[in-house]
């Protein structure tokens, strides 16, 4: 093997040819792009499921009146997706030092706003299939923008915690 530079053959020369420059950081591997995208996606699908199960009108609730039926349904899903969208954030925060951070972030981000928009349609065809309310729908579609704006919020605010107190990540 034939060292980088001329003054490496000779010992004692400064820089040595251990401190050479390092390899590139790799990029993410589109597996785990297509991983994060899809299981945001999956648990788009048990949320709408969950959604169903949890709102008034739905498979454990009963019938509720009609004045609480729309609030309180909506509010099921904000929530459900408000805890869904910290979680992820989270798990999200504790990947930013390895390679592919923000590739990672994007995946599951779009991933998220996918599964919000499945979690409602799957709520909705279960309300229509099974459930003994036949206006089961979601009458506030800014809920449905709550569990990807969580996860980001919470990406940023820890990017933001991080510049504040110093920290660099690789």
């Amino acid at each position: 093997m034939r060292p980088t530079s001329p003054d490496a053959e000779h010992p004692g020369s400064y820089p040595p040819p251990v401190y050479t420059v390092a390899a590139k950081d790799t990029g993410v591997p589109p597996t785990s792009l297509v991983w994060w995208a899809c299981a945001m996606a999956g648990l788009g699908l048990l949320m709408g499921v969950a959604w169903w199960f949890a709102a008034p009108g739905g498979g454990l609730y009963g019938d509720p009146g009609p004045e609480e039926a729309a609030l309180v349904g909506d509010l099921t899903l904000a929530g459900l997706q408000l805890v869904v969208g910290i979680v992820v954030g989270w798990l999200l925060v504790q990947r930013m030092d390895l390679p592919g951070a923000w590739e990672r972030i994007g995946a599951a981000v779009g991933g998220s706003l996918v599964g919000s928009v499945l979690a409602v349609v799957v709520g909705q065809w279960l309300g229509m299939m099974f459930g003994a309310e036949p206006d089961f729908v979601l009458h506030s579609l800014g809920a449905a923008a709550i569990w990807p704006a969580a996860a980001a919020l919470v990406v940023f605010i820890s990017a933001l915690i991080d510049l504040a107190w110093g920290k660099r990540r690789a």
